[in-house]
């Protein structure tokens, strides 16, 4: 039990940093993310005559967290649902903890190796108009998801491990 636990936090770790890696490396697809780069880059985008036409409106905060609530509450629930028995997952307070943990690993590990380790330090984030590496070293940003994350993560769990053990 024990040991699945671990393959599907790591597994969806990878799926994670896959999912950020496939959605960067042309200005194009990193302007998706626009929001999550440091103000200096984002005015610097703004000023640029083709990209400044590309960003895309800015979202209220609260729709982003409903809409990060809803997606892991979707991701959580089919983990828990195929994998109830072999994650041990009978009752609630075993599933909502369980859950929390998973989407405060899964928290931890975006901050740590994909905001603080990759993004910062990997070329495929830049933005053509702003090269260089230094004007993307603030973590400013990325601490705030993870911060906002916290209790995201805490209403996500309590909604799945409710979803789990009544179904």
């Amino acid at each position: 039990m024990l040991v699945m636990r671990i393959v599907v936090g790591v597994g969806l770790c990878l799926l994670f940093w896959g999912s950020c890696y496939m959605g960067t490396g042309t200005d194009k697809k990193n302007i998706g993310g626009f929001r999550s780069y440091p103000d200096e880059v984002q005015n610097r985008v703004y000023q640029d005559e083709i990209l400044g036409k590309m960003i895309p409106k800015k979202r209220s905060a609260f729709i982003t967290i409903i809409s990060n609530i809803l997606l892991f509450t979707v991701v959580f629930t089919v983990i828990g649902l195929v994998g109830r028995g072999a994650l041990g997952l009978h009752d609630f307070k075993t599933a909502a903890w369980y859950f929390f943990w998973l989407g405060e690993g899964l928290n931890l590990f975006d901050l740590v190796v994909i905001d603080l380790c990759w993004w910062r330090n990997t070329k495929r984030i830049r933005f053509s108009c702003v090269p260089e590496k230094e004007a993307y070293q603030n973590p400013k940003k990325h601490v705030g998801s993870f911060v906002r994350g916290i209790p995201m993560f805490a209403v996500v769990a309590v909604i799945v491990g409710w979803i789990v053990t009544l179904v």
